[in-house]
């Protein structure tokens, strides 16, 4: 008895501990780089650029996939840590490319989407600087969840008025904007199935990660839905999305 109390209280202060403090990412990017690294597909000697690379791992991940990649950021710093990646490294801003045009075959811009206070001017530019029959994978989040109403609440509070101006669009709002610029969307992937529960306040969790991790797993499980769905599923919280530019003629 006192040897499963014992097991009682360890697991007790395990989970108090992870609540406080997350030993692992977020739950929230399992499925992100499932749908990045493992669904969309990356063919070897893809020219591919790489918007917002922050600290490179996706360039890592992308050149052990024999892709040719190349990253951009605005911050030095983050182009300092992305430097063992092994790629070529600009100081850039997605929406004044210093490229040429059909420079790539893919522009990927992850987490980085919600940054850009002009739509129109980084789709073209976007558009601008991949080939014809070239394609965009972006990410984005459901903005009209629970979770992303309170976070945008809370951060507009702040002042990062960034955060709060590029969060008011949402997934459907960026394919709308890229179908009207004449890309079409090839594949959806619509991850993380927290609908309706709010997890955390800025930065600051209210359930545990380890607990939500399940939960995902659980709903993922339960309701049999695929990652990758023909419209972005509304109790999702995230997206992946590659949207094509059309062949030359």
């Amino acid at each position: 008895m006192l040897a499963f109390c014992q097991r009682i209280a360890d697991r007790a202060r395990w989970e108090f501990k992870e609540w406080r403090r997350p030993s692992r990412a977020s739950f929230l990017q399992e499925e992100l780089d499932r749908a990045l690294l493992s669904e969309v597909q990356w063919r070897p000697g893809e020219r591919v650029l790489d918007v917002g690379c922050a600290n490179g791992s996706y360039l890592q991940a992308l050149k052990a996939g024999m892709v040719s990649a190349v990253g951009i950021d605005i911050s030095l710093a983050s182009l300092h840590r992305a430097k063992d990646a092994g790629a070529g490294l600009a100081v850039a801003s997605g929406d004044s490319l210093p490229f040429a045009g059909a420079s790539f075959d893919t522009v990927l811009c992850h987490k980085t989407m919600y940054l850009f206070e002009s739509p129109d001017t980084v789709i073209d530019e976007f558009s601008r600087v991949i080939r014809p029959g070239g394609r965009v994978v972006f990410s984005g989040s459901n903005t009209k969840s629970p979770y992303a109403r309170s976070q945008a609440l809370a951060i507009s509070l702040s002042r990062n008025r960034r955060w709060s101006y590029g969060n008011r669009l949402s997934i459907r709002d960026w394919i709308q904007a890229f179908t009207r610029h004449g890309l079409h969307v090839r594949r959806i992937y619509s991850c993380n199935l927290t609908w309706p529960i709010i997890f955390r306040l800025n930065d600051r969790w209210l359930v545990p990660n380890e607990w939500m991790r399940r939960y995902n797993r659980w709903i993922r499980r339960l309701s049999g839905a695929p990652l990758r769905t023909l419209r972005p599923l509304r109790w999702a919280q995230d997206y992946v999305v590659e949207v094509q530019k059309p062949s030359a003629c």
